[in-house]
């Protein structure tokens, strides 16, 4: 997953690449000077002048973020002339990215950016592959740093396999800045093949800026860009040997359909009806206060809509999410499969979220010792710390000496992993501060079912008394395994969990706990005079009364854990011990579930030849119902999964190009169940 960086040499008092022969800034000053004429050459300013206040957002897509010199300089001017309700979103890809202590040394060569640079380099991300998606500057930039190869993470981002569809239902990128090395020193960067990725994910009003452009490559440049669907408006010199070039997409792909190597339905996931561009003004309510709908709710808000949400409760995170400690869980993996990736960006996004709420005092970042249970996982920690070498910042492999000063107790495992970005946090009091930081209304009610009118198109929402509660636009329900009683959701796969935790008083070997400890179960440090202990995993059982069986078991796995944890756990009396039983919702996949529901008689209909051939490709596309998302199915790592969900989810909702990669969207999507259980003759 870590991925190799820059290698950069100074040359001349200037950053220059050894792999591709060019200086990411000139020795002399022509850079500086470039960097201005390139905002001329957009014509941003004017632009983002004329920006309507009722514009959500501007898209820029980057082919080579190098030093974030451009992504700087289209910040400094977005911040000072674009509509403060307006947000820039800048996706960039990046194949080697530039080391973190090497960004700074080469951004303080442009001391005008200083405090964007500094806040850029505050926030920037580990070196793993993906995306990686950073709110700055008040939240009014969003980038989305993408560390791989430029075709293959724009591609991993379009809706559909088919170039045709790459942003159905979806607004296009509005500017791309097209500025890898020159096509000499770096042709994959100038590729038709990307090109082509690139017209995809445009429309007619879309534009493309060229970075510099040698002479002797001009004519090549031109030729791809037209023949991916551009218009090639009139060359600009930029000094004797470079030029720039402006293209207009014409709106006609030149290129073939194209479907990737897997078979089977590749677009279910896409809806047939084909939806107008969601406005701003738009209300959408969310059923369920828990961090699933909170954090959805602030996504939500932050891009303009009209946001309440619903909850049985006066008091937002009563329920699932109301332990008064709670981790944000590590589980990483030494493959790629699909959970363990969603897993790591969801840890990375989550990381980022919650440094706010740490420094400003709410629970602690600690960090998080992982210990191995047993020979296999040990050789399993010993591997990931290989694929996160150089990730320091967020994974290191620890040693029994080292394991025992940075936990402050007497451990006997040889290994460990060491998470030093994560902590605890209480999720009721994080669920009430997001809704009352971003004024987001609770309406106490308890919603025992809803329908959709055609008259006004609208979502209604009524009590189990039959009173009209709310009626809105959008409809979002975040219940938990609460979706079981609702008839348009009661289809998902969902297991109502119970889980206990328990609160073990301080002891005098404890009291020294400096870091959340995890393996069976967890521990985190003193706090209010007790240490949180989890949590069980009781199927079958749906009472919250506390079980000391319950808290034997809790104590029992930091044994099983850790002898020497065991060994400072002694002496405790389950029978005088207080803590919190509650549910999880589970899925059989053990991943959430976040998108638009599926009108599920529809879908069964319309995908019954998977019953016959479950190889069988086909271009269909979905049947949704209108304007109804869910958000559930984390488990145990609601802290961990619910920022990442919410993020997801309000993209859809706003139409806006996903921040992350589409099979891992899949891999959350609500209809995947259906099709896997048509696949395989379930239904």
């Amino acid at each position: 997953m870590a991925i190799i960086a820059a290698d950069i040499q100074w040359r001349k008092g200037a950053p220059y690449s050894t792999l591709f022969n060019e200086f990411y800034i000139s020795p002399s000053n022509e850079t500086e000077q470039n960097e201005s004429e390139f905002l001329q050459l957009g014509d941003f300013k004017r632009r983002w002048q004329g920006l309507s206040k009722h514009c959500a957002s501007f898209t820029i897509a980057e082919t080579g973020f190098g030093a974030g010199l451009n992504f700087l300089s289209c910040s400094d001017l977005w911040l000072n002339i674009a509509p403060k309700s307006s947000v820039l979103e800048f996706f960039s890809a990046e194949l080697f990215p530039i080391d973190k202590a090497e960004l700074a040394k080469i951004l303080s060569q442009r001391p005008h950016l200083r405090n964007l640079s500094d806040e850029l380099i505050k926030h920037y991300p580990v070196p793993v592959a993906g995306i990686h998606s950073i709110e700055l500057f008040q939240g009014r930039v969003r980038l989305h740093l993408m560390f791989g190869d430029a075709n293959e993470m724009f591609s991993s981002i379009s809706q559909s396999p088919n170039k045709e569809q790459a942003h159905y239902n979806r607004r296009p990128v509005d500017v791309w800045l097209l500025d890898g090395f020159a096509p000499t020193n770096n042709p994959a960067m100038w590729s038709p093949e990307l090109l082509a990725t690139i017209a995809s994910l445009s429309d007619q009003t879309t534009i493309a800026l060229t970075a510099n452009i040698d002479q002797k490559k001009i004519l090549t440049v031109s030729k791809n860009l037209q023949s991916a669907g551009f218009l090639i408006q009139p060359t600009e010199s930029n000094g004797p040997q470079k030029l720039r070039l402006k293209a207009l997409f014409s709106g006609r792909k030149h290129q073939q359909l194209e479907l990737d190597n897997s078979s089977g339905s590749t677009q279910w996931h896409l809806d047939k009806t084909v939806r107008p561009i969601t406005t701003r003004d738009q209300e959408v309510t969310i059923i369920g206060a828990g961090i699933a709908g909170c954090t959805t709710a602030v996504a939500l808000a932050k891009r303009g809509f009209k946001v309440k949400v619903i909850d049985r409760h006066p008091r937002a995170g009563q329920e699932g999410s109301g332990n008064s400690q709670a981790i944000v869980y590590p589980k990483l993996s030494p493959r790629d499969d699909v959970l363990p990736r969603i897993n790591l960006q969801a840890l990375l996004f989550s990381s980022r979220y919650y440094a706010p709420f740490w420094e400003g005092g709410l629970g602690n970042q600690c960090g998080v010792i992982s210990l191995p249970g047993n020979a296999k996982i040990a050789e399993d920690f010993i591997q990931i710390s290989q694929r996160f070498s150089g990730c320091g910042d967020f994974v290191q492999l620890i040693e029994n000496d080292e394991l025992c000063d940075r936990s402050g107790l007497s451990l006997a495992s040889s290994i460990g992993l060491f998470f030093p970005l994560l902590g605890w946090l209480p999720p009721s009091i994080i669920c009430q501060q997001l809704l009352k930081e971003h004024g987001i209304p609770l309406i106490h009610a308890n919603i025992d079912h809803f329908n959709h009118q055609q008259s006004d198109s609208r979502w209604h929402l009524f009590d189990t008394s039959e009173n009209l509660v709310y009626s809105t636009d959008i409809l979002v329900v975040a219940t938990a395994y609460g979706c079981e009683k609702f008839e348009q959701t009661n289809f998902l796969p969902v297991t109502q969990l119970r889980g206990q935790i328990s609160k073990l008083p301080v002891g005098t070997r404890t009291k020294s706990l400096k870091t959340i400890v995890c393996g069976d179960g967890y521990i985190t440090p003193a706090h209010d005079n007790y240490h949180s202990c989890g949590a069980t995993y009781n199927k079958g059982l749906f009472s919250t009364e506390l079980r000391v069986q319950d808290h034997e078991m809790n104590i029992a796995q930091m044994g099983h854990t850790d002898s020497g944890l065991g060994d400072a756990l002694e002496n405790l009396d389950a029978t005088k011990m207080d803590g919190r039983a509650n549910f999880r919702c589970t899925t059989k996949d053990y991943l959430p579930i976040v998108g638009p529901v599926p009108n599920f008689s529809s879908m069964l209909k319309d995908f019954g030849f998977l019953r016959r051939d479950a190889r069988a490709d086909s271009m269909m596309m979905g049947d949704y119902l209108p304007n109804l998302y869910i958000n559930c199915g984390m488990g145990s790592r609601g802290l961990s999964y619910a920022p990442y969900t919410a993020e997801l989810l309000a993209t859809q909702i706003s139409q806006q190009i996903p921040s992350l990669e589409r099979d891992l969207i899949q891999a959350m999507h609500p209809a995947r169940f259906l099709i896997r259980d048509l696949k395989k003759k379930r239904l």
